[in-house]
């Protein structure tokens, strides 16, 4: 199969984290990345697939449950509708492919940055996301219920809908990001950060009890808690 080499494959550049939290590590890049085809590379349970590349390639509607990428790269690639649950991918690189309405339950992330993708209606409920970037995405109702987040940042993606309840955000930052009617109920979330952050219309905003909301607009937080504790505010 065609490769590429080590300098191709390595991660960009990744934002750095609120300094009060920790900063996600970095996928590690395999020396060469092979080019998965379907024919040899189609997704299936409890498949393993090492250091390749899964370009352009369309892999909607598949279940792979138990399946486990290393040092794998996702660019152009549409797992639409994919069933992956229990999957792991460690070291892995995700880039303006699709993973709307993925449902992996149970499944885990490890040194993973995933770049301008789709992630609208994801399930990643009762999973693991350990040293996670997610940027510039779209994961509007994406639902992270019951996830453990450990050194994870979403910066400047799109998550109004989504649904983190029950999750454990001690390990989470969230910078310029759209948390429109997202949902908290239950969250823990002592030591989490939100930097600039939309908050309009959030749900079970005592989830995030102990966090650090850092904004431009106290007010908004003000009217959220006002709303979640049923009070009426009046201008005087």
């Amino acid at each position: 199969m065609p490769t590429q080499s080590e300098s191709t494959a390595a991660a960009d550049p990744l934002p750095a984290p609120p300094a009060s939290g920790p900063a996600p590590a970095r996928p590690r890049p395999p020396r060469t990345l092979e080019y998965a085809t379907l024919d040899e590379n189609d997704l299936r349970d409890d498949a393993t697939y090492r250091a390749l590349g899964f370009y352009d390639l369309a892999l909607t509607g598949r279940i792979a449950k138990g399946a486990e990428f290393v040092q794998c790269r996702f660019n152009r690639a549409d797992l639409s509708g994919t069933a992956l649950a229990g999957a792991i991918l460690t070291d892995c690189l995700i880039e303006r492919s699709s993973l709307i309405d993925v449902h992996a339950e149970q499944s885990v992330l490890h040194r993973v940055a995933i770049r301008d993708t789709w992630l609208t209606g994801l399930h990643w409920l009762d999973g693991t996301l350990h040293h996670v970037t997610v940027r510039d995405c779209h994961a509007a109702d994406a639902v992270f219920r019951g996830a453990q987040l450990q050194a994870v940042l979403f910066t400047g993606t799109d998550l109004s809908g989504a649904d983190f309840g029950d999750a454990d955000l001690t390990g989470a930052a969230f910078v310029r990001c759209d948390l429109t009617g997202a949902r908290f109920d239950g969250a823990i979330a002592a030591g989490a950060r939100l930097d600039g952050c939309t908050l309009d219309r959030v749900d079970g905003i005592a989830g995030l009890a102990g966090a650090t909301i850092a904004t431009d607009d106290p007010g908004t937080v003000a009217r959220a808690l006002a709303a979640a504790l049923g009070l009426t505010v009046e201008q005087r």
